[in-house]
């Protein structure tokens, strides 16, 4: 699959769990990738993002949600990921 395919796939993924509700709780970088963990009511998911545009992507919302101070785009800040679920 090309690149440019694989990241579609990747943010389509990543669209579909904000559009159903799920905030971002935490992104651990690692050699192999992202591991992207969501959060919805205590229903948690994960997303392995393997491409560096998707990698991007979850950046930029993160970033334009604090520029904006607008908690709700991606479902929270750096602060709050640490005490989700408490």
């Amino acid at each position: 699959m090309s690149d440019y395919k694989e990241f579609v796939k990747e943010k389509e993924a990543i669209d579909a769990l904000i559009d159903d509700g799920y905030r971002i709780i935490a992104v651990k970088e690692t050699l192999e990738g992202d591991f992207t963990e969501f959060e919805r009511h205590l229903e948690r998911k994960e997303l392995h993002l393997l491409t560096a545009e998707a990698r991007k992507y979850i950046g930029t919302l993160i970033v334009e949600a604090k520029r904006r101070k607008h908690i709700d785009s991606y479902g929270g800040t750096y602060e709050q990921a640490g005490t989700a679920g408490s």
